[in-house]
């Protein structure tokens, strides 16, 4: 019997620290927007963590001393998580600068794990729909995305000062990641050879070095270039 609880013991933290390792790995996520995908992944880990913590011990007393001990690591986890700076980065990492002055930092995206498509949607619910109107989008240790609009997008608007102003429509992505998205080009009025003279006009050469651009209805095209390692 303290042979299996030793067994146990070591299974389960192992667990625990594989837990950990696999959440740094497959990056943060917002709970309360978890797709399915998401959360069958969930169960499929926690099912597996459990044969691991639980080996061919099923008894019920075993399973009872394996969520104590796990229970003691999250509260030892949070304790150590409270006192160690260096810690908290190691298991919560830090938060992550996603658009810088109206512009995505790609890197940065892909460090998070994050789509543009993603990040887009999350602006949406924010009611922004226009990422030049974002000095600064942060996703957050616990995979809460903060947002702090341009100084002329924030609280006074045109509606409080009676000025009318025209709708232009929600953006519509015209290339991500170097890639031209030629069904979502072909439903403007609009084609290859104009977005690539827009692109001129901005100095960039060559699609390849675009990470995102976008089309509202107005006829202006947003463009995000690739960050330069």
């Amino acid at each position: 019997m303290p042979m299996k609880v030793l067994e146990i013991v070591f299974r389960s933290i192992s667990t625990y620290i594989i837990l950990l390792a696999v959440g740094r790995i497959i990056g943060r996520k917002l709970i309360s927007r978890i797709t399915f995908f998401d959360f069958m992944v969930g169960i499929t880990l926690g099912s597996i963590a459990v044969r691991i913590a639980l080996g061919s011990q099923e008894s019920p007393y075993f399973a009872a001393l394996s969520v104590a001990i796990i229970t003691i690591l999250v509260i030892v986890t949070d304790y150590i998580d409270i006192k160690s700076t260096r810690f908290r980065k190691l298991v919560d990492g830090e938060p992550i600068i996603l658009i810088s002055n109206g512009k995505f930092l790609d890197n940065n995206l892909k460090k998070a794990k994050i789509t543009v498509n993603k990040l887009l949607m999350q602006l949406r619910e924010k009611d922004i729909f226009n990422i030049d109107d974002v000095a600064l989008a942060v996703i957050e240790s616990d995979g809460e995305l903060a947002v702090l609009p341009k100084t002329d997008k924030q609280p006074l608007t045109t509606g409080d000062l009676n000025i009318s102003k025209s709708y232009n429509g929600l953006m519509k992505d015209i290339i991500i990641d170097g890639r031209v998205l030629l069904d979502n080009l072909n439903s403007t009025n609009y084609n290859e050879q104009w977005v690539r003279e827009q692109l001129k006009i901005q100095s960039i050469f060559n699609i390849q070095d675009v990470f995102y651009a976008g089309l509202n209805d107005a006829g202006v095209l947003y463009v995000s270039v690739k960050t330069i390692d």
